[in-house]
């Protein structure tokens, strides 16, 4: 008799555990996550890589702003 009921907690322990743990969704929310910042993280290499759009536009930029710097930063020939 006792043995049985052993046999039984044992059998409902383990049942149990085994549905906590399906429903349990930790690791779910993790990998959804990791696979949202994989995304992202190629959405990024993607925009900033050499010779893309964006990356010559930024140059574009800083080149004119460095052209206007240097031409306010010249001294003035001028008395």
């Amino acid at each position: 008799m006792k043995l049985t009921q052993s046999v039984f907690s044992a059998y409902y322990s383990a049942k149990n555990s085994v549905q906590n743990f399906l429903k349990r969704e930790d690791g779910v929310t993790a990998i959804e996550y990791a696979i949202v910042a994989a995304g992202v993280a190629a959405v990024v290499v993607f925009v900033f890589r050499d010779g893309g759009a964006f990356s010559d536009a930024l140059t574009g930029i800083f080149d004119r702003l460095s052209t206007q710097l240097d031409g306010l930063l010249q001294p003035s020939t001028t008395p």
